[in-house]
């Protein structure tokens, strides 16, 4: 019922348009609300919002690990004033990352490349020696997260950024726990919300992490 009075009241194309409400409130993205109401509503992952507003306040620089189109990325721009890096190696989401961030007029530095581990990827500590040291980091790239953490061996022990990491399965999940409790964290579980859930059926949940930046 919510789909069909979605399909009859909504606009069907995709077209800029400032969001108005949420964290990201003010922000300029091309939204189709066949698939973006939500974000458009400030919906989108509402279990993080409160969260999001306390770990990035102004002046915090932050790092979107798995950018897609840019909304946390812009929103992080807008609720902090300063840079934001952001990380979206596929091809699609990056094209609408970037025109995304055409329609604003934040500093946003796109790093077309995965972040991880592996000789094609790039190192968060490398990221934080090229770019600069994040106040912040979200990541949330389908199953590699604990990947990623590996290559964030300096961040972790020395630098302490509050992170919010998306997990995607019960091991990878497990894993990215322990790493963040052997550096000191206390991790708070998140869990998807069930009343008015989103289609996200391979997330485990999301693991916030306050550091002292």
């Amino acid at each position: 019922m919510l789909a069909l009075l979605k399909r009859a009241l909504l606009p069907r194309a995709a077209r800029p348009r400032r969001i108005p409400f949420g964290p990201a409130a003010g922000v300029v993205m091309r939204v189709d609300f066949a698939h973006q109401t939500r974000m458009f509503l400030g919906l989108y992952e509402f279990e993080l919002n409160a969260h999001l507003r306390r770990l990035v306040r102004p002046g915090a620089r932050c790092f979107d690990v798995g950018a897609n189109a840019g909304y946390h990325a812009l929103m992080f721009a807008r609720l902090s004033g300063r840079p934001v890096v952001a990380f979206e190696p596929d091809p699609e989401a990056l094209a609408r990352l970037r025109a995304n961030i055409a329609l604003n007029g934040f500093d946003i530095r796109v790093v077309a490349q995965a972040v991880g581990s592996g000789a094609d990827a790039v190192s968060l500590d490398r990221a934080a020696r090229e770019h600069f040291v994040p106040d912040m980091v979200k990541m949330d790239i389908e199953g590699w997260e604990a990947d990623a953490l590996t290559g964030a061996g300096e961040l972790l022990a020395r630098r302490k950024p509050h992170w919010i990491v998306e997990t995607h399965g019960r091991d990878v999940h497990d894993r990215c726990l322990a790493v963040f409790r052997d550096h000191g964290y206390r991790p708070e579980v998140v869990r998807p919300r069930r009343l008015f859930a989103e289609a996200r059926p391979d997330t485990t949940g999301w693991l916030v992490c306050e550091g002292r930046p």
